[in-house]
């Protein structure tokens, strides 16, 4: 329903412009004008307005770019006034007015295009900024409230959901593990693991969202960007050097610049696994040891087409599926 009203929206903009521009037309060659002026006025009202309601109900859209979408609209009807001034002056036709209505157009214009962007903390990527003050980041409606079953590990909790205890895999983070499969634990892992459960028992409202992709992978884990107290879980351990951006896979991807730009400072600052001499995981890592920790049997079959047997370092409960002591078989 969204997406028809955003539709509906553009759809009346262009209507708008096609009857202010045969108004125009009818003005130079027979001098009436008025009706289709008003009409392509109140067309483009009417975009504004289903512009608007299309942001609020999708969570997808965010309300900075339905504030972005009617200021466009409000220019194009200031140049349209403008427009209407120039063709009246050079008929030498009464023009009184417009220029002072051009100019309040393009105002109102300018303050819904640009009011949102002072009411940004920083200035680095407008657009996400936008999304983050107005959009879907702040509404949390699409936020499902959920309570702490037990603790996994840093990047894993299993939460009460739908009446039971479910896994959550954290999305687009990785974080060092407590009992890898192959070298044990690895550095930061117990870190992380006790900075999720702080985060989590010292919050008075812990929620999940989905992104718009699977919700589940194949281990049956949901897949979710965890919220305390309204601050994400995945963003907090990913600043905080704790994690790792990893596991990208669209369309699950609609905070990838969140996390990333996150990335990026915990490593410029030298923060948990980046003070390391390189991170968990590394390629650098994994090709030393020669045999890395595979997320799925894909990846494993590309290097032991017959998959691997019970006490191979790659070997995972996980990816033996009949419990045949075989994984990917």
């Amino acid at each position: 329903m969204d997406l028809l009203f955003l539709i509906l929206s553009f759809l009346a903009a262009l209507a708008a412009v096609v009857v202010f521009g045969v108004g125009l037309f009818k003005y130079v060659g027979r001098g009436k004008y008025r009706e289709t002026w008003q009409m392509s006025l109140m067309m483009m009202t009417i975009a504004s307005v289903l512009a608007l309601m299309a942001t609020l109900m999708d969570a997808d859209l965010s309300l900075g770019m339905g504030f972005m979408v009617m200021g466009i609209y409000l220019l194009l009807t200031a140049v349209g006034i403008l427009l209407v001034y120039i063709v009246k002056k050079a008929k030498n036709d009464n023009a009184q007015g417009y220029v002072r209505y051009a100019a309040i157009t393009l105002l109102a214009a300018l303050a819904v295009m640009i009011i949102p962007l002072f009411m940004m903390d920083n200035a680095e990527n407008p657009v996400r900024e936008i999304n983050e003050t107005f959009g879907s980041e702040e509404r949390s409606a699409d936020r499902i409230p959920v309570e702490v079953a037990s603790f996994i590990d840093g990047d894993t909790t299993k939460f009460h959901f739908e009446g039971e205890a479910a896994s959550f895999r954290y999305l687009l983070i990785d974080t060092p593990e407590t009992n890898h499969p192959r070298i044990g634990e690895q550095p930061f892992g117990e870190e992380a693991s006790a900075r999720t459960k702080e985060i989590l028992e010292d919050a008075d409202e812990i929620e999940v969202e989905f992104d718009v992709g699977p919700r589940q992978d194949h281990y049956e884990r949901y897949l979710a960007y965890v919220y305390a107290d309204g601050e994400m879980v995945n963003e907090i351990l990913v600043r905080e050097g704790l994690a790792q951006v990893k596991y990208i896979n669209p369309p699950n991807t609609t905070h990838l610049d969140l996390l990333e730009e996150a990335e990026e400072k915990a490593e410029s600052e030298g923060l948990g696994i980046w003070s390391l001499e390189r991170p968990y995981d590394s390629e650098g890592e994994e090709s030393e040891t020669g045999s890395g920790t595979f997320r799925n049997c894909t990846e494993l079959r590309e290097v032991h087409p017959d998959g691997v047997a019970e006490g191979h370092p790659a070997y995972t409960l996980q990816m033996d599926g009949d419990r045949d002591g075989m994984a990917c078989e």
